[in-house]
């Protein structure tokens, strides 16, 4: 499976979605923290028995996509050893920032995830997981068979991997194609008045929801992108088949409930295939 979406460069993030400081106005949720807490320790346990005759000590969890740490951070907290890789120069730094004032040591590496290279840090992981639907910013099949590679690469002998993304919703996307709806509206800290609003438009053949994000900070407007790549959930089991992970779990939301048609997310629990 090499076959790319046509021009995939045209598809991206822009500067101002994945800025550190308004990221962290807009994401302030936690739902999914105690559902990563409870696998961090599953996958320590785990491997921690299976490599208990051979003296190895793959206990470290590794999050990808790992943004300013809102997950990163209170895992650290909770005493998980753990790493976090982001490509965006403004999230580390915004992470390393809110870590040192915690005073929580936690390694963050810049990289781009579909070229993993952490080999230098000397361990595999008990647990690999990519959060809060980041896979869905990788555009093409070479783009996600390339990640996969790495991610076995970097993976314990019996480490588990997780992915979390959108169950697509056809209701959604179709609504907010109409005008722009209201996503988020905040005061910073410097008293700036910002406004978010959104408008999508799915392009069938790539897959890719285009969505348009209106920032509206003081008055003043921009419009930035925000490209998500839509998997549905059989593409996705198949995907995940044929790229070398077997399926422990398949759950709709992080009460561990069954994935269904209804479910809002769609959140793996994975293996190497044997």
């Amino acid at each position: 499976m090499t076959t790319k979406i046509n021009n995939p460069s045209e598809y991206k993030i822009s500067d101002l979605v994945h800025n550190g400081e308004l990221y962290d106005y807009i994401n302030r949720s936690d739902d999914d923290l105690e559902f990563y807490k409870k696998w961090c320790s599953i996958s320590k346990s785990k491997t921690s028995n299976s490599n208990s005759n051979n003296g190895s000590t793959d206990s470290t969890c590794l999050e990808l996509c790992s943004g300013t740490g809102r997950l990163t951070i209170p895992l650290a907290q909770s005493g998980i050893d753990i790493v976090g890789v982001d490509y965006t120069e403004s999230m580390l730094k915004r992470a390393s920032e809110k870590a040192q004032a915690k005073n929580i040591a936690i390694t963050f590496v810049q990289q781009d995830i579909r070229e993993l290279q952490l080999k230098h840090l000397n361990k595999n992981f008990c647990l690999i997981f990519i959060p809060f639907n980041s896979l869905q910013c990788l555009y093409s099949l070479d783009d996600l068979e390339r990640f996969f590679k790495q991610v076995k690469a970097h993976m314990a002998n019996d480490g588990l991997f997780i992915v979390d993304i959108f169950n697509p919703n056809i209701k959604i996307m179709i609504d907010r194609s109409i005008g722009w709806k209201n996503m988020i509206n905040f005061k910073m800290d410097n008293g700036k008045e910002v406004k978010i609003t959104e408008q999508c438009n799915y392009d069938a053949a790539s897959e890719i929801n285009r969505v348009k994000w209106k920032h509206s900070i003081d008055g003043e407007e921009t419009i930035e992108q925000l490209d998500m790549r839509c998997f549905w959930p059989l593409e996705m089991d198949a995907i995940l088949k044929y790229n070398g992970f077997e399926v422990i779990h398949k759950f709709g939301n992080f009460d561990e409930s069954k994935f269904t048609s209804d479910s809002p997310k769609q959140i793996y629990v994975l293996k190497k295939a044997r």
